[in-house]
């Protein structure tokens, strides 16, 4: 979340504004994405998910995720069942989290 908030700030962008432009939506998941794809090979294994999830997790205070957690939301995310998340992939849950993040600012 820290990651999507710098990056929108530096743009002096919005979270609303973001969500509404499909490339500023684009530009966002790629610097998140290439941020957490550690090993650099151009998709998210389990352990950089789970990476992604548990900072995620502490951001918004809640407990880590569980293997099983981990797991389910490679199931739903991984639209062509190879195991691993592409950029298109993990776009779902940037824009997942960032309708979330709007609506906190907005107090719903």
């Amino acid at each position: 979340l820290e990651l999507i908030n710098n990056f929108c700030g530096k743009m002096s962008l919005s979270i609303k504004d973001v969500l509404a432009d499909p490339e500023k939506l684009r530009k966002v998941t790629k610097a998140a994405f290439e941020t957490v794809d550690t090993d650099k090979s151009g998709y998210l294994e389990r352990d950089e998910l789970e990476v992604v999830m548990a900072n995620v997790a502490r951001d918004i205070g809640v407990e880590k995720p569980t293997k099983e957690e981990v797991d389910e939301m490679i199931s739903e995310l991984d639209e062509n069942s190879d195991g691993r998340i592409s950029m298109a992939e993990f776009q779902v849950l940037i824009e997942q989290v960032l309708t979330v993040m709007a609506q906190a600012e907005e107090g719903i």
